[in-house]
């Protein structure tokens, strides 16, 4: 069938349209579904309309620009950041369901993008998909939880109707926020990779207010803790280009001097990360504040010696 935008026209004023439509309109769509939709249609001079040159089974159903695109493509190398994980395989397969249906134009930018982007770990959570899965229903259905969790030092702990808040990626390890309501007390937080034979059980909760940015306004990782501390670290000329580079929370601070050092400054409420953290740096950092940090810190120093003594 031809298709001329007059017969377009015609054909939308016979089916009663209240709406203005002109030979313009017509054109510019015809002219969005060749460029942005890449439809098979050319004019045809010797009939005066245009038409399709191949079968097309349907209309794209979302619309994109070029850039767009390429940055899909993009999010799907940082996928391959799960890779050996249980979350790998359904994240891919997702993925390839949605790029099937959007007739992204295959250039050679685009199969490029896998040569120049990339996405590396220090390495990934071993947390088990099916648990992921059934965390994150018992959190939209308020239904409470009953698990096995694999404590430090003490080992394996039934934890019993546990009302679950939150699942939150850290550092690509998945950890799940558990309601605590005694007064002034924090929530909890586990880590999913520890968990196992976990129940959803039947019963439900009252909704409970929760703001994972307010939780964690003041953590340094993932530990979190009741009191807050003031941090002060000096760093050298040699570690100060990269302590700038990157904000662990928005009480951070940091004083430049002229020799290329710099003093560091941070709020937390948990000292676990921060102090394997700042003595990862070895020579290169010193802590100046609070003095039990300091303490801290030499008591640390003084086993690993031992240890190697």
């Amino acid at each position: 069938m031809m298709i001329t935008s007059k017969s377009l026209v015609d054909e939308f004023k016979k089916d009663g349209a209240k709406e203005k439509l002109s030979t313009k309109t017509i054109q510019r769509d015809i002219n969005f579904m060749r460029k942005d939709w890449h439809l098979p249609i050319e004019y045809c001079k010797s009939e005066g309309g245009y038409r399709y040159t191949e079968w097309v089974e349907e209309f794209p159903g979302l619309k994109y620009s070029e850039n767009e695109a390429f940055a899909f493509l993009i999010a799907r190398n940082s996928i391959e950041r799960y890779k050996g994980t249980h979350m790998h395989e359904p994240l891919s397969q997702f993925y390839d369901k949605i790029i099937s249906q959007l007739p992204l134009k295959r250039t050679r930018q685009f199969e490029r993008v896998k040569e120049c982007v990339s996405f590396r770990s220090a390495g990934w959570s071993k947390g088990n998909y099916q648990i992921l899965d059934k965390l994150s229903k018992a959190c939209l259905d308020r239904k409470e939880i009953s698990f096995d969790y694999d404590r430090e030092w003490t080992g394996k702990q039934r934890r019993k109707n546990q009302k679950p808040l939150h699942l939150v990626n850290h550092d690509n390890a998945w950890y799940l926020v558990v309601a605590n309501l005694e007064i002034d007390r924090k929530h909890k937080i586990y880590s999913v990779a520890r968990m196992s034979n976990l129940k959803t059980h039947v019963i439900t909760f009252s909704e409970i207010k929760f703001s994972i940015d307010k939780f964690m306004e003041y953590n340094f990782g993932i530990f979190t803790g009741q009191k807050s501390h003031k941090i002060r670290v000096r760093f050298d000329a040699f570690a100060a280009p990269y302590i700038r580079e990157r904000k662990w929370n928005t009480s951070q601070k940091i004083k430049n001097f002229k020799d290329g050092s710099l003093e560091f400054s941070i709020t937390v409420n948990d000292l676990t990360e921060i102090k394997g953290w700042i003595m990862n740096w070895g020579k290169h950092a010193k802590v100046l504040g609070p003095k039990f940090l300091i303490d801290e810190v030499i008591n640390e120093l003084e086993v690993t010696l031992v240890n190697y003594g």
